[in-house]
């Protein structure tokens, strides 16, 4: 058989490939996947392909030189109008007051709230302050009813003819509670004018007692030997004072003088006939008057009767001493008498006190 009736035989179709024809061979068929090339072969420069953005992988990654440009965008003016811009300046304006506006009512709330919650502090310490005070106030008066009582036993004992030993020993324990010091910081400003005004004058009126407490015995404590000697008169008495007769300017008068030593009443031995006294610097002896002319020609000495003494050469620290027992007394308790004198005692203002300050806070 000739070559021209030979059954030609189709490749391409039987194999279902194409074929890459080689300028110097025979037709290789390509690898599996890959595409036909134009069969002329790039150069080796240009057979690089652009790399590809993979947009749906954020991590993808690009280099610097095949990145996409950054397109920057264009400004675009706009022009507004002189009207425009004052409306717009005018509502800033507007949005600026509004602003301070807020601030300050925030401010001012906040400084309304701080200053009752302050408020509210010191009116809850000047209630307990008004109740502590009460209670001080109470003690204070308390302690003025013992010593008033302290005071009114020593003078009857005076009275009785008996040095107060036991009452000048507890006028050196007793003193009233109250002072000044008792209304250091406390808000006695919240009180009421009335009360601030009592507080005030209570105080003082304690402090001044109990420094006429301490004279007190201080007084009657240095007149002891005194008062004891005054006391001993009435119960055992001693003549102190004797009348020398002698002949005066206009005729027989009597001079009071002291005897050095005095002697009893009622003595067993009688009465000495005889002193001695101290007349110009020199010691002078007179006889006791007895009978006859009491002038004579020496002077002599007539005994004055102690009983009388209290009327004519009165005792002046022991008059102090009483005195002051009472006026000390009636500071306490108050005066109140027939003449129409009328004085509150520092026990009777400090009851008033306590029942002002226990009212405080209470409705009404």
């Amino acid at each position: 058989m000739s070559e021209s009736n030979k059954p030609k035989i189709d490749l391409k179709s039987r194999l279902g490939k194409k074929t890459v024809s080689s300028p110097s061979g025979p037709s290789i068929p390509p690898p599996v996947g890959l595409q036909r090339s134009s069969g002329i072969p790039a150069p080796p420069a240009l057979a690089r392909s652009a790399p590809r953005v993979d947009t749906s992988d954020p991590y993808s990654a690009i280099d610097a030189g095949s990145a996409p440009a950054r397109v920057e965008p264009q400004a675009i003016k706009v022009e507004m109008s002189a009207e425009v811009v004052h409306a717009q300046k005018k509502q800033s304006r507007k949005a600026l007051v509004l602003a301070a506006v807020t601030a300050a009512v925030g401010m001012g709330a906040g400084f309304m709230i701080g200053g009752a919650n302050e408020r509210n502090n010191v009116a809850s310490l000047a209630l307990r302050d008004a109740s502590e005070l009460a209670k001080e106030v109470k003690t204070a008066y308390s302690s003025a009813e013992t010593l008033a009582e302290t005071l009114q036993s020593a003078r009857q004992k005076l009275t009785n003819n008996k040095f107060p030993e036991e009452e000048l020993n507890k006028l050196g324990e007793e003193r009233i509670p109250f002072g000044g010091d008792k209304l250091g910081g406390r808000n006695i400003g919240r009180f009421k004018k009335d009360i601030s005004s009592r507080l005030l004058a209570f105080a003082s009126a304690s402090e001044t007692a109990n420094d006429q407490v301490e004279s007190t015995q201080r007084l009657l404590r240095g007149a002891r030997k005194i008062i004891e000697g005054m006391l001993a008169q009435a119960t055992n008495p001693k003549i102190q004072w004797v009348a020398v007769a002698d002949n005066g300017a206009g005729g027989p008068w009597l001079s009071m003088m002291a005897t050095g030593e005095p002697f009893l009443v009622k003595n067993d031995k009688g009465w000495p006939d005889k002193l001695k006294f101290k007349i110009e610097g020199k010691d002078v002896e007179i006889k006791r008057y007895t009978r006859g002319d009491p002038i004579g020609t020496d002077p002599s000495f007539i005994p004055v009767d102690p009983s009388s003494e209290r009327f004519v050469c009165p005792q002046d620290t022991a008059f102090r001493v009483a005195r002051q027992l009472q006026d000390l007394e009636e500071t306490l308790r108050g005066v109140k008498d027939e003449s129409g004198r009328e004085e509150t005692g520092l026990i009777e203002s400090g009851r008033a006190l306590e029942e002002k300050l226990k009212q405080i806070g209470t409705p009404g």
